[in-house]
């Protein structure tokens, strides 16, 4: 089946958070919103199926997470990421935000060191420095137009002694799809140094044709019980309204600490429609992924060509993964006050604050690119209309 992704679908006027709020958010009814990462491209239809035929019973009560749900994870791992994982590694969470939240109240103490890499989403500032953590960064570098991750600092920041670090696996917003060597590296660093790691794998299935995931618990048995791994269908799928995600924790302690946490935080079942989609996405979802992600590169390849011949000024970066990518503006010579001035009020474009992703975002923005190339079109023609 040939899925249509052109397909300009009306988000105003549902509650939408990107569409409905860009007066509160980017200032004006009129801006085009290109920044919160959810897609406005229709949800495949066997997800809706499913989400009727269950809203076919009259009743919806309380339930649990029947063994479909974990057998459907298990599969969609074994299947697009050949990661063979056990049903009894899963513990449900409700978002991965939620869930990084969760494991740093669980798996710290106030007060303790949280590393992170910058410049990243915004969220792993805030879990960390709200929960009372003290918070240490390792910065990573541009090499070409390739960003990189500095280890001689890494391991710098290591002998301070944090408790655990957060990784963006692949990252977001520089669009890296880490390779296996570079994983390798973060994780034998967090072993020697006794730093249990969580990998945030939320955009693992949208890497970037001829690009491959890798799930950082894949590598060994040693580095699976020193991870923990953070993945949800509600990137992939556009399903974040659901709030329906997965952590994977193979260390038999570890799982045990964290699932006596969510029980007697009462975060353990989430609700019966996401439980649904999750299982359809991962049964049925493959042929219109792998159509999807054709349709984002796409994407990717138009608005750098775009940018390159009229505004060769806006810089872009290898992106190797993502939906969101990441833009450097600074070459045009505007503060980034002036220049989140000109893009509001003058382009009437949103984008995300570079500088919400930390002190390199200076000069920078995020683009959202999971959206009809009509919508990509008029952004970037926007632009070129004031720059």
């Amino acid at each position: 089946m040939e899925y249509n992704f052109d397909e300009i679908i009306p988000r105003k006027g549902t509650g939408c958070l990107k569409y409905d709020k860009t007066n509160e958010f980017l200032g004006g009814e009129d801006v085009l919103p290109m920044w919160i990462a959810d897609m406005d491209i229709r949800i495949p239809d066997f997800i809706t199926d499913a989400l009727k035929k269950r809203m076919d019973h009259p009743v919806i009560g309380y339930f649990y997470h029947t063994d479909e749900f974990y057998h459907s994870i298990v599969r969609w791992m074994q299947m697009r990421h050949q990661w063979n994982i056990s049903s009894k590694w899963i513990c449900f969470s409700p978002g991965i935000v939620a869930g990084l939240s969760f494991l740093i109240q669980n798996f710290t103490e106030k007060g303790d060191k949280v590393l992170i890499q910058t410049p990243v989403y915004p969220p792993f500032y805030e879990v960390v420095e709200k929960n009372g953590r003290e918070l240490v960064t390792n910065p990573l570098y541009l090499e070409g137009d390739r960003f990189l991750m500095n280890f001689n600092d890494l391991e710098e920041k290591l002998k301070q002694g944090p408790k655990l670090m957060i990784i963006s696996n692949p990252h977001n917003p520089v669009g890296r799809c880490w390779n296996p060597d570079e994983l390798r590296q973060v994780a034998e660093l967090c072993l020697k140094y006794h730093c249990l790691l969580i990998s945030d794998e939320i955009h693992s299935d949208l890497t970037m044709p001829g690009f491959k995931h890798t799930p950082v618990a894949k590598l060994s048995d040693e580095i699976a019980q020193n991870t923990i791994t953070c993945m949800s269908p509600s990137k992939t799928f556009n399903l974040a309204g659901l709030f329906t995600s997965e952590i994977i924790i193979p260390n038999p302690q570890l799982r045990a600490r964290f699932k006596a946490f969510m029980n007697d935080t009462v975060h353990i079942y989430g609700n019966v429609f996401g439980d649904v989609a999750l299982q359809a996405a991962y049964s049925y979802g493959a042929e219109w992924l792998d159509q999807l992600r054709v349709y984002l590169a796409g994407n990717v390849q138009f608005c750098k060509d775009f940018l390159a011949e009229k505004i060769p000024q806006i810089k872009t970066y290898s992106h190797e993964a993502t939906y969101l990518m990441w833009l450097n503006f600074k070459e045009l010579g505007y503060t980034h006050e002036q220049l989140s001035q000109k893009l509001l009020q003058e382009a009437k474009v949103g984008f995300n604050d570079g500088t919400a992703f930390g002190a390199a975002g200076d000069n920078c923005m995020r683009i959202n690119l999971a959206c009809p190339r009509a919508t990509v079109k008029e952004a970037l023609n926007r632009l070129s209309a004031i720059f």
